[in-house]
């Protein structure tokens, strides 16, 4: 995932360096040497039987991430979570801002999450929608992730990621527009 990740990057006309934990420094050379860090952050192996649907929903994709913020104390301006897609052979990004997943694991979890190990799960519907369904029980999926007549309940909430699915263009945006 990581090469899929830096393959991307290149094609976007990015420069890059990364630290060992997968902490990417990106800069555009036509911007003046303005910069954004991402923490890339790849699925481990999913188990479809645990982590999949139990109501018969069609998951396209699963990521399973568990991580922590590298010790270096440096907070990533955005987190990439990666996982693969068989369905499409090709890899998913989730492109989030940090400060908006913190404030989504915060509603979630109350108290201090950053510094404490984290655990996601991401299903990528048939439909291209991507939610968050982290500890989701069957009747939880059946109410909130199984599709109604007006769509799903969780469709705009906190557990909904699909504006963050291959955002490449924002974190471009986000590098052309910030300050030196």
């Amino acid at each position: 995932m990581k090469i899929e990740f830096e393959k991307k990057l290149v094609e976007l006309g990015l420069s890059y360096t990364v630290k060992p934990d997968d902490f990417y420094t990106l800069s555009n050379p036509k911007c003046g040497g303005n910069h954004s860090s991402v923490l890339l952050i790849s699925s481990l192996p999913v188990n479809k039987q645990v982590h999949g649907s139990k109501n018969g929903n069609v998951v396209q994709a699963i990521g399973r991430f568990i991580f922590k913020l590298p010790l270096s104390g440096l907070e990533p301006d955005v987190l990439s979570f990666a996982f693969p897609n068989t369905v499409k052979t090709r890899v998913e990004f989730i492109l989030i801002p940090s400060q908006e997943f913190w404030i989504r694991q915060a509603k979630k979890n109350p108290g201090s999450v950053r510094r404490k190990r984290v655990e996601l799960v991401l299903w990528l519907m048939e439909d291209k929608f991507v939610y968050d369904t982290t500890s989701l029980s069957p009747e939880g999926e059946w109410y909130y992730i199984s599709k109604g007549r007006n769509g799903r309940m969780a469709d705009r909430t906190k557990v909904d990621y699909t504006n963050f699915m291959n955002c490449w263009q924002r974190l471009v945006g986000k590098i052309n527009r910030s300050q030196p």
